[in-house]
């Protein structure tokens, strides 16, 4: 994705140019990654830099590697060193070359969660020739994220979410860790659930603690669980890239649509799960909103895996 920005001495020598590869929204704990290229017809280049309005978590700096395609394989050269981050600086001094893109990648820290960040990207030849590339201000979401949590449908299986804390606990857990207060829906399977010498399709399900009518045949609520009633809104043709781990995937839920969520037609329980279908969710005390992404749905085993998306809404 390239992006607008101010390039300086745009009529010297020496040029620059940049693209933000990353697309997704800017999560806290994740990457933005930008691809720098820089370039003179007269002499060397010297020094790659760049400044952020805020420092960077641990892990921000610069790749010294620059890419390219050979035969469908991306290939890697090595053409810096001394890649260092310092405060909000890293740079890269370049290796014998007049040109080259580096990658950079910036790892956001908490600090500026639901703020704005910008970059100065600079490149100096080794005649002293400097320009530089401004960014415009790029906005942290404030949302948290988790990948691939893996849930069990087993009774001494890991199945009672906590949207707060954004893990999945074993009964025994919630026990000795005094959470039942924290629990937020359960997950089950059971391929039909019986209900009156009748049987209906149950398949994975979400169930809060309040929804006793729709708990899978057999399944008693440990003692001292709260009776939370969770909203949730299952959702067949809702993806998101990040939760799946598809590069190529330009379809996120941000911000707004967590915000923007009514729940007005929802229930406290979705049965019949589908692998890559999602469910939103609106914690009992309208703390949080979340989005459940599933990634992976298995009968046999009676297991799923999921992600989430979780906003605090003031």
């Amino acid at each position: 994705m390239s992006m607008t920005a101010c390039s300086d001495d745009d009529n010297g020598v020496l040029q620059n140019d940049l693209i933000k590869r990353t697309v997704s929204p800017l999560i806290v704990g994740e990457k933005i990654e930008f691809a720098y290229a820089a370039g003179t017809p007269e002499g060397k280049l010297n020094l790659l830099r760049v400044e952020a309005s805020a420092s960077g978590a641990v892990g921000t700096n610069f790749e010294p590697y620059t890419w390219h395609t050979e035969n469908g394989t991306d290939v890697s050269k090595e053409v810096a060193s001394e890649c260092k981050t310092e405060g909000n600086v890293s740079s890269a001094k370049i290796i014998d070359s007049q040109a080259t893109t580096l990658r950079y990648y910036y790892v956001i820290p908490e600090e500026i969660r639901g703020k704005e960040v910008s970059f100065v990207f600079s490149s100096v030849a080794e005649n002293g020739e400097e320009t530089s590339y401004k960014t415009p201000s790029y906005k942290i979401s404030s949302m948290d994220m988790k990948k691939l949590i893996s849930l069990s449908g087993e009774d001494d299986g890991a199945r009672y979410f906590s949207i707060e804390d954004m893990k999945a606990y074993t009964r025994d857990e919630v026990s000795t860790g005094n959470l039942s207060s924290k629990i937020d829906f359960i997950y089950g399977y059971a391929a039909k659930k019986s209900v009156n010498g009748n049987s209906y399709d149950y398949k994975h399900a979400f169930f809060s603690p309040s929804a006793e009518t729709f708990y899978p045949d057999g399944f008693v609520l440990p003692g001292g669980l709260e009776k939370k009633k969770t909203l949730m809104d299952k959702k067949l043709y809702v993806w998101d890239g990040q939760l799946k781990d598809d590069k190529n995937n330009a379809i996120f839920v941000d911000d707004q649509d967590l915000k923007s969520q009514t729940f007005e037609n929802s229930s406290d329980y979705v049965l019949d799960l589908r692998a890559e279908g999602s469910v939103f969710m609106k914690s009992s005390d309208g703390k949080y909103v979340a989005y459940i992404y599933i990634n992976k749905l298995e009968n046999d085993s009676k297991t799923a895996v999921i992600g989430i998306k979780r906003l605090s809404i003031d």
